[in-house]
């Protein structure tokens, strides 16, 4: 099997601490035009409360997006030489774990699939009526509040010195607020997006026209709506942890995207409008050994890294096959 190594397997767990710096969206139904944030329902003094909390799989699609750049960024010489893909269901395999259904027929792609991606074995995915499971597993990103601190404690005491003063532990109901007005615009009602591509609706054209008011104009350019945030300086806790122990190409996947979250850390949605945007620490164990970042990563974690780097440069026949894809010439 193409992925195996001589050394030996090893558990992963991961305490991180998200402190906010821009306000955080992960928004779950809209009321009005109120986009309001998702919530989780915790029992605090033997009552149940609402508080915000982002998903753990939210999480993890969002690795799963960055383990699938860098691994589409390396086989593609940084994007000189796109990636073409014959099956469209290995895209989707890659990018968002495929689907199951009985009359998918991305089973096939299992075998090889398995054998030499490493992204894939850690995330997991649905090749058709197959599933394979994922290794690593990830909490909700929960606030650290009055109402959750009985569950987010043994988080929040991993970190020395504290990640605040005990005094100041926030209500729930303070870790809410409407951020906007904000505009969406429809630029299928707007004539000067037209110019040179034709939206094809002539029944909203009359709306940019001299044909109605200016405020018909007005409402058919723009959306004036409001979400739900989390509000900067808000600390959430999370933890990310191995389900099964990972070889050494699975560690270095896992951390290779990691310094890549790291470089740029935001959750929750809109992160190119400004929203999201986090401090991070971490506390961690990868087999026997203790780290925190920011810092240097472990000896162990820095050689699974490189490995798995040069896996990605060695083996570019091997995983191009496996996803059934091509490299574009440059230029074409």
């Amino acid at each position: 099997m193409t992925s195996t190594t001589t050394d030996a397997f090893v558990s992963v767990r991961l305490t991180l601490a998200y402190l906010a710096e821009q306000p955080i969206i992960h928004t779950d139904e809209t009321i009005g035009n109120i986009s309001k944030l998702k919530k989780m329902r915790v029992i605090y003094n033997g009552k149940p409360e609402s508080v915000p909390a982002l998903s753990g799989n939210s999480f993890r699609g969002q690795l799963r997006d960055i383990l699938a750049d860098q691994l589409c960024s390396s086989l593609s010489d940084d994007g000189a030489a796109p990636l073409t893909f014959t099956n469209n269901d290995a895209y989707g395999i890659l990018y968002s774990g495929g689907a199951l259904g009985e009359k998918n027929k991305s089973a096939v792609l299992l075998k090889d699939f398995q054998a030499n991606i490493p992204a894939i074995r850690l995330m997991g995915a649905a090749f058709g009526n197959v599933m394979l499971p994922s290794k690593i597993a990830a909490t909700h990103i929960v606030p650290c509040a009055e109402q959750t601190r009985h569950i987010v404690q043994h988080m929040y005491d991993v970190f020395d010195p504290p990640l605040f003063s005990e005094e100041a532990w926030p209500r729930a109901r303070d870790l809410l607020f409407n951020d906007g007005p904000l505009t969406r615009k429809d630029d299928t009602r707007d004539l000067t997006r037209q110019r040179f591509a034709n939206s094809g609706n002539v029944a909203l054209a009359a709306l940019a026209s001299g044909d109605a008011g200016e405020e018909e104009r007005q409402k058919g350019h723009q959306m004036i709506y409001y979400v739900e945030c989390i509000p900067p300086g808000t600390w959430l806790v999370q933890q990310l942890y191995s389900k099964l122990p990972l070889d050494q190409l699975e560690l270095g996947c896992l951390f290779d995207g990691l310094t890549a979250f790291l470089d740029q850390p935001s959750i929750g949605g809109r992160s190119a409008a400004g929203y999201g945007q986090v401090r991070v620490t971490i506390r961690g164990t990868v087999g026997t050994e203790n780290f925190s970042w920011p810092g240097k990563w472990p000896q162990k974690v820095s050689d699974a890294i490189k490995t798995y780097q040069d896996y990605l440069k060695n083996k570019q026949e091997d995983l191009l096959k496996a996803l059934t894809a091509q490299k574009q010439k440059a230029g074409v």
